[in-house]
C-alpha cells in the first residue's frame, strides 16, 4: 500500500476515536457569598454537528450526595424539584444559553442551602451513546460579612478648597479574599448619569484613577490613602465646580477561583456625602418657588426668587417680578420696590406685598387672589459689575416660567351664632359670637333682632360691610351712640355683638346674616359681586333684677366677748352688675340706746363709702369692704366693747342705668335684725392653790410665793391681795398689803397694828409670779398667809374692769427660835496644886445654838465642908455684854484672878498664889443670850462643865536622888539639891535634865 493511503487511513482512525460526547462544567470548589450572583458555565463536544444542545441542571447536598434535586432544564418546563420550582418560576434561576452547545446557570441571589455538588446533564443527541454526558463542580455558599461605612452628611466647600472623606471596609472571611476599595461621585448637575469613578485601590493594591481624573492624580490633587487596616481616606486639592455631587465609596471583596480568575463575590457602597462646590466666579443662578400652582380666588399667593451666587451680600442685583410681559415691581440693591401701574393700587390697599427677605431671597406675595391674576409669572434678576476701567456691565438672567391657574369662587360658607349665656340678667351684657366657615372672599354681616315668637318684624340692630364699616341700626342708634350696641369684626371670619346694660325690652331672637362677596376686574375699577349667604338665630333670655333682688344679714358670732371680732355679712342678690348697681346701708340700734336705727356706714352705688353718724368704736375699730361682685358686703367690728352691743341691719336700694348716663330707683329692701351681745370673756385665771408648811428660826427672812398658773388673755394684769390668818377662831383674815393692777401699794391695817410695815415687803418676781417677805421673822409671826389675785383686763374703749379673782392656797409659817445646841466640855478633871501656886481653870464651849451667840459664864465652887454638906461660891462671873461680875462675883481689888478668853468658844480662869482654903470642886455655869428682832436679849439656854476637883498640897518633900549611872550624888547649882514635886496633874520641872523615875510612898521616898 502506498504510504500516502496509509496516512488516511492512520487519520480516519485517530479521528474515529476522537469524535465522542464530552461535557465540561467550569472547575470547583467555587466559594461565593450569600445574596451574591453567580453563574456557572456548561459546555459540550463530541456530538453531531447541526443540533442544538439541552442542559439540565441538578443538585447534590453534602449531607446526601446521591440524593439527586433537579433545579431547571432547558427542554422541561416543569422539570424543577419543589425545593427549587418557585424561584425559577420567578426567573431568580435561569439558564442563559450562549451558543447551540454552551450555557450558563445563573443564581440570581444565593441562599445558604443552594451549598453543594452542582451537575450540568445534556441529553444525547446521537444514535449511540459514547462520551460522558454530565460534569459536576462543588459550591460552598459563606455569609457575606462585607460591611461599608461612611457618615452620611452635607458639606458646603468653596472651589479651591480641600475636600477630605474617609470609608471604614471591614470583612471577616475564612477563606483568603481580596478588597478593592474604590470612590465615586454622582454629579449634581445630571443626577440620572452614571457615576464618575474617582480613584479604586485594586484588589493587587494597585491606584487606578478614572479616565477625567488621571491628570489629578497624577499632579497629586487626588489622593487615596489607606490610614488603617480598615480606614480609606480621599483627599481632593483645589476642588472644582465640576467636583460638586454626591460622594460616595464602593468596596469588592474578590476571591479567585481554581481556574485562576478573580471573582467578585460581594460588592457594597457607603452613604452617600453631598458636597456643594460655590465657584469663585461672578457666575449666578436663580430659581423661582411657590407651594402649588393651582388657587382659589380669594387665596393669597406667595412666590420666592431665589439667587444662588457667591457672596450676595457684597454684589448689586436687581430683581424684577413680571406677570404676563406685564411688570409687577422692581427691587434694586436699595431693597426699596418701584411697582407697576396696574399694582398700585393693590399695594396701597395692601393686597400686594414686595419684599427682601434675605440678601439672596425675594418675595412675591399676592393677596385675595383674583381670576385675572392666572398667568406665567417670571424673575428676571440683573447684576450691575463695576469693572477695572469704571464702565458697568449688566448681566441679566431670567427664570422659567411659573404658570398661576386661579379658579372664580364658589361660596360654601356656613353660619354659627352662639352666646356665652343664653339667660342672662338685666343689666348685663349680652354677647353673641357668630363665626362664618369656609370664606374665600370678604364678608358682610347684619344683626337683627325680633321678639321670641318671631311674630313681629325684624329690627336692625347693626351692620358690617365688607369693609369693616359698622351702622348701627335706627332703633339702637342712640344706645350705639353711648357705646351700649357694640359690634366688632374680631378676626376676618368672626363677628361679635355686645348690647351692655341689657334691659328686659332686649328679650328675643337675634339672627346674624353673613354675605360673601368676590372682586373681580382690576385698580381702580373693582367690581363686587354677592357669591352666597347664610342666617343663624339664637334666642335670649333677659330677666328682670327687682324678681330675685333680696337682701338677707347673718352672723357667724351673735355673741362675742370684749375683745374679740365679729363679722356681719349682708347678701345681696343677684350678683352685682355695674349697670345695675346697689347702695348698702348698714344701720345700728345700741342695747343701751334710744330705741331708733342710726346710719353707720353706706356703700353708694359708685363703690365709695360714706359714714354716718353713729361710729361704732371710735371709728377706728370698724371695717367694711365688699366682694368684687357686690353681692356680700361685710361689715367687721375688731375689739369689740359694751359700745358694739345692738341690733345691726342693712338696707339695699337697686338702682338701673340709663344708657344717657341718668340713673331711675328700681326696689329697696330691707334685711332681718341682727342682735349682737358683747360678753366679758370667761376667766381663765388660776391661781396655784397647794398648801404647805414653812418653818423659820427667829430673825430670819420668810419668803411666801403666790404664782398664777393661767390668765385669760396675755395683756391680763394683776392686783395681789396678802391676808394672814391667826389661830384664834373666828377672827377675819388680816390684810397685810394690797399691789394693785396699776402698780400702787397700799398697806393694810394689820401690818400697822403688828409694826410689820417695815419688815414686810411684796415684789413681782415675774409676769406671774408675786412673792411676800418678811424681814426679821419674829415668833409673833407665826401664823397662816394666802393671797388673793384680781384679773383685770381693758375693755376695748380703754376702761379697766376686774374679770375675775381666785385665792392660792395657804402656807403656815411657824417661826421659832433656834434649837438648843450650847454644849459646854463636860470632862471631870483631878489637880493637885503646891501652895502659892496657879489654878488654871478652863470653860470650853463644844457648840452653840447660833452664830450671833453671846455667852455669860460664871465659875463656881463647892468647898470642902468637915463632915459637912458643901457649900457652892461664885467665884467669877462675866455677862454676855462683857461687863466682869455681878453682886458676890465682882473680883475685889486684890483679886489673885486672872479671866482670859483665847477664842470664841474658850474661856479660863487662872486663881494665882493658890492658899489651902481654895481647895474644892470647880466647874463653870454657861448662859447662851441671843438678840430677838425687837433688839431685845434673851438667854435661850444654860449648861454646865464637868468638875475640876482642886487639891492644895501643904507639904514640901526634899529629894536626894542617885543616878542611875553613877553613883554621885548630883546636886543642883552652887551645891543645891534638886527640889522634885511629884503631881498626878504636873510635869516634871525643867530644870532637870535627866528627870529619874520616882516611886511615892507614905513616910518615904526613894
Amino acid at each position: 500500500m502506498d504510504i500516502k493511503w496509509l496516512n488516511i487511513a492512520f487519520a480516519l482512525f485517530v479521528s474515529s476515536c476522537l469524535a465522542q460526547r464530552q461535557v465540561t462544567v467550569q472547575p470547583g470548589p467555587l466559594v461565593r457569598t450569600e445574596g451574591s450572583h453567580i453563574s456557572i458555565w456548561c459546555n459540550v463536544t463530541g456530538y453531531k454537528e447541526g443540533i442544538e444542545q439541552d442542559f439540565e441542571w441538578s443538585m447534590y447536598f453534602y449531607t446526601a450526595p446521591d440524593r439527586e434535586i433537579r433545579i431547571v432544564s432547558t427542554s422541561q418546563h416543569n422539570y424543577a424539584y419543589a425545593l427549587y420550582a418557585q424561584r425559577v418560576n420567578s426567573k431568580e434561576i435561569y439558564i442563559e444559553r450562549l451558543s447551540g452547545d454552551s450555557a450558563l446557570l445563573h443564581i440570581t441571589k444565593l441562599q445558604a442551602t443552594d451549598q453543594g455538588t452542582f451537575e450540568c446533564y445534556t441529553p444525547n443527541t446521537d444514535s449511540r451513546y459514547l462520551g460522558s454526558y454530565s460534569a459536576r463542580t462543588n459550591l460552598t455558599v459563606i455569609p457575606d460579612n462585607l460591611t461599608v461605612t461612611a457618615p452620611a452628611q452635607t458639606l458646603s466647600k468653596v472651589e479651591g478648597d480641600t475636600l477630605q472623606l474617609s470609608c471604614e471596609v471591614t470583612r471577616q472571611t475564612s477563606q483568603h479574599t481580596h478588597v478593592s476599595v474604590g470612590w465615586y461621585l454622582r454629579p449634581a448637575d445630571d443626577p440620572s448619569s452614571a457615576p464618575r469613578d474617582l480613584v479604586t485601590l485594586s484588589r493587587d493594591f494597585i491606584l487606578r484613577p478614572g479616565g477625567q481624573y488621571r491628570q489629578r492624580l497624577s499632579s497629586g490633587d487626588l489622593r487615596l490613602d489607606k490610614t488603617s487596616a480598615t480606614t480609606y481616606r480621599l483627599t481632593i486639592y483645589k476642588l472644582q465646580p465640576t467636583d460638586q455631587g454626591e460622594f460616595y465609596c464602593e468596596a469588592s471583596e474578590w476571591i479567585q477561583d481554581p481556574d485562576r480568575s478573580w471573582y467578585a463575590m460581594t460588592r457594597k457602597e457607603s452613604e452617600k456625602t453631598s458636597v456643594k462646590v460655590q465657584p469663585t466666579d461672578r457666575d449666578f443662578s436663580i430659581q423661582v418657588t411657590t407651594e402649588r400652582r393651582a388657587y382659589t380666588a380669594g387665596e393669597p399667593l406667595e412666590l420666592r426668587c431665589t439667587i444662588d451666587a457667591q457672596n450676595v451680600p457684597e454684589r448689586f442685583f436687581s430683581v424684577s417680578w413680571v406677570f404676563s410681559s406685564s411688570p409687577v415691581a422692581v427691587v434694586g440693591p436699595s431693597a426699596v420696590p418701584v411697582l407697576g401701574p396696574n399694582y398700585i393700587e393693590r399695594e396701597a390697599a395692601g393686597l400686594l406685598t414686595v419684599r427682601k427677605e434675605s440678601s439672596s431671597v425675594h418675595l412675591l406675595k399676592l393677596q385675595r387672589l383674583l381670576p385675572e391674576d392666572s398667568g406665567k409669572y417670571i424673575c428676571r434678576v440683573t447684576e450691575r459689575e463695576k469693572t477695572l476701567t469704571g464702565d458697568f456691565i449688566d448681566r441679566s438672567k431670567r427664570s422659567r416660567n411659573v404658570q398661576i391657574t386661579v379658579t372664580p369662587l364658589r361660596s360654601n360658607i356656613t353660619v354659627s351664632l352662639s352666646s356665652e349665656s343664653s339667660e342672662i340678667m338685666e343689666g348685663e351684657t349680652i354677647k353673641l359670637t357668630c363665626i362664618v366657615n369656609n370664606t374665600l372672599g370678604p364678608l358682610s354681616v347684619n344683626w337683627q333682632w325680633t321678639d321670641k315668637d318671631g311674630a313681629g318684624p325684624a329690627v336692625g340692630v347693626a351692620s358690617v360691610d365688607r369693609d369693616g364699616t359698622v351702622t348701627p341700626g335706627s332703633t339702637f342708634r342712640d344706645r350705639s351712640s353711648y357705646g351700649e350696641v357694640r359690634v366688632e369684626r374680631v378676626r376676618p371670619d368672626t363677628f361679635t355683638l355686645s348690647m351692655q346694660n341689657a334691659l328686659p325690652t332686649d328679650d328675643g331672637q337675634f339672627s346674624c346674616s353673613a354675605i360673601e362677596w368676590s372682586q373681580s376686574g382690576t385698580a381702580p375699577d373693582w367690581v363686587w359681586q354677592q357669591i352666597g349667604d347664610e342666617t343663624a338665630i339664637k334666642t335670649v333670655t333677659v330677666k328682670s333684677v327687682e324678681s330675685f333682688f333680696f337682701v338677707s344679714a347673718s352672723s357667724r358670732t351673735p355673741g362675742v366677748t370684749f375683745g374679740d371680732s365679729f363679722d356681719l355679712q349682708c347678701i345681696v342678690k343677684p350678683r352685682h352688675n355695674p349697670n345695675v348697681p346697689v347702695a348698702v346701708t348698714w344701720r345700728f340700734l345700741p342695747a343701751e340706746g334710744d330705741g331708733e336705727f342710726r346710719d353707720l356706714v353706706t356703700f353708694t352705688r359708685d363703690c365709695t363709702l360714706q359714714w354716718g353718724e353713729q361710729l361704732l368704736g371710735l371709728g377706728t375699730r370698724t371695717t367694711v369692704d365688699r366682694t368684687p361682685t357686690n353681692t356680700n358686703f361685710r361689715l367687721s367690728i375688731t375689739r369689740a366693747g359694751r359700745k358694739e352691743a345692738g341690733t345691726y341691719q342693712c338696707g339695699a336700694q337697686l338702682y338701673r342705668r340709663n344708657y344717657d348716663g341718668t340713673w331711675s330707683t328700681v326696689a329697696n329692701r330691707t334685711s332681718n335684725p341682727l342682735g349682737i351681745s358683747v360678753l366679758q370673756p370667761a376667766s381663765k385665771l388660776r391661781v396655784h392653790k397647794s398648801n404647805q408648811t414653812l418653818q423659820f428660826l427667829e430673825d430670819s427672812r420668810v419668803h411666801v410665793n403666790c404664782s398664777i398658773t393661767s390668765q385669760t388673755s396675755p395683756e391680763s394684769q394683776h392686783a395681789v391681795l396678802w391676808y394672814a390668818q391667826k389661830a384664834e377662831p373666828g377672827e377675819p383674815d388680816e390684810l397685810l398689803l394690797k399691789i394693785e393692777h396699776s402698780g400702787a401699794f397700799e398697806y393694810g391695817a394689820y401690818a400697822e397694828e403688828e409694826r410689820l410695815r417695815s419688815r414686810v415687803q411684796s415684789e413681782r418676781l415675774s409676769p406671774r409670779m408675786y412673792g411676800l417677805t418678811l424681814h426679821r421673822a419674829e415668833t409673833s409671826d407665826s401664823g397662816t398667809y394666802y393671797c388673793l389675785v384680781e384679773e383685770w383686763l381693758v375693755d376695748p374703749d380703754g376702761a379697766w374692769y376686774r374679770l375675775a379673782q381666785d385665792s392660792s392656797g395657804f402656807t403656815h409659817v411657824a417661826v421659832r427660835q433656834p434649837v438648843v445646841k450650847l454644849q459646854v466640855e463636860e470632862a471631870e478633871s483631878n489637880i493637885t496644886i503646891p501652895e502659892d501656886g496657879s489654878i488654871w481653870l478652863g470653860c470650853s464651849i463644844l457648840s452653840q445654838s447660833s452664830k450671833d451667840s453671846r455667852f455669860s459664864v460664871s465659875w463656881y465652887v463647892y468647898h470642902l465642908g468637915q463632915g459637912e454638906e458643901d457649900e457652892q461660891e461664885c467665884v467669877f462671873s462675866i455677862g454676855h455684854d462683857a461687863v466682869f461680875g455681878n453682886g458676890n462675883c465682882s473680883p475685889g481689888p486684890n483679886s489673885r484672878l486672872q479671866f482670859e478668853r483665847t477664842t470664841s468658844d474658850l474661856y479660863s480662869l487662872t486663881i494665882q498664889k493658890a492658899q489651902p482654903r481654895d481647895a474644892g470642886r470647880y466647874y463653870c455655869h454657861v448662859e447662851e443670850w441671843l438678840l430677838n428682832p425687837r433688839n431685845a436679849w434673851y438667854r435661850l439656854a444654860t449648861n454646865n462643865s464637868g468638875v475640876t476637883i482642886v487639891n492644895i498640897l501643904e507639904q514640901v518633900l526634899l529629894v536626894r536622888y542617885k543616878s542611875r549611872s553613877s553613883n554621885k550624888n548630883q546636886e543642883g547649882k552652887n551645891g543645891a539639891p534638886l527640889l522634885w514635886i511629884k503631881e498626878p496633874h504636873l510635869s516634871y520641872s525643867p530644870t532637870c535634865l535627866d528627870p529619874p523615875v520616882l516611886s511615892l510612898h507614905p513616910g518615904s521616898v526613894e
